[in-house]
């Protein structure tokens, strides 16, 4: 998949063996946390497995997710020092244990000047990102508390199709996730669990429609 993807920007045999070898795999534990300074700057991010969330984190401390990223999808918001102008700290944070690949920052800077259909792929990558945040916070600004929960379960329930409509997950956990406080959170599940959307118990949650 990867070297497809650089075959697809037309590089070179000689630059396609240099940029594929300064690229590297690496597994991230659950909880683990990135954080958009320079000394973590990534660059561009492949999960091979497991999932990561962006977020921000309010001036109350609250976090608020901005897009949560599966298998197969890439990441460039890590790159940090590719959005040097952000007045905002944004923060990366694997959900479960996780595998991705690697390609560091300033290589793939290099590749992208070098190759202008490498450039592109990043604008559309970013553009892409971009239009997820806005779609986040439009959620968060206009969107019912209960709604943005059910939401999460299902994108959550994708992640882990062999727990069926079971997810261990403790109202606390959904609580950081959506920026919201636990006492809401509770609230709105015991008002789901009355509509029949979904059955509660201890540390555990089962969606039925």
């Amino acid at each position: 998949m990867i070297k497809n993807l650089m075959e697809s920007w037309n590089l070179c045999e000689e630059d396609l063996e240099i940029y594929l070898q300064s690229a590297y795999t690496k597994t991230f534990p659950k909880n683990y946390k990135i954080f958009s300074s320079a000394q973590e700057c990534r660059g561009l991010v492949l999960i091979l497995n497991g999932a990561l969330r962006s977020f921000i984190v309010s001036p109350n401390n609250k976090e608020v997710n901005l897009f949560i990223l599966k298998s197969g999808e890439f990441c460039i918001l890590s790159a940090s020092c590719l959005f040097k102008n952000l007045s905002f700290e944004i923060h990366l944070e694997f959900m479960e244990t996780s595998s991705v690949w690697i390609l560091p920052s300033k290589t793939f800077q290099a590749l992208s000047l070098k190759y202008p259909i490498a450039k592109q792929f990043q604008m559309d990558l970013i553009s892409e990102r971009l239009s997820r945040v806005v779609s986040s916070l439009n959620s968060l600004a206009f969107d019912s508390l209960e709604s943005r929960i059910l939401e999460f379960l299902r994108d959550s329930l994708e992640r882990n199709p062999k727990n069926f409509q079971t997810l261990y997950i403790t109202h606390e956990e959904i609580a950081n996730a959506l920026g919201s406080a636990r006492e809401s959170i509770s609230r709105a599940l015991k008002n789901l669990e009355k509509q029949g959307k979904l059955k509660l118990k201890r540390g555990m949650i089962e969606l039925i429609s």
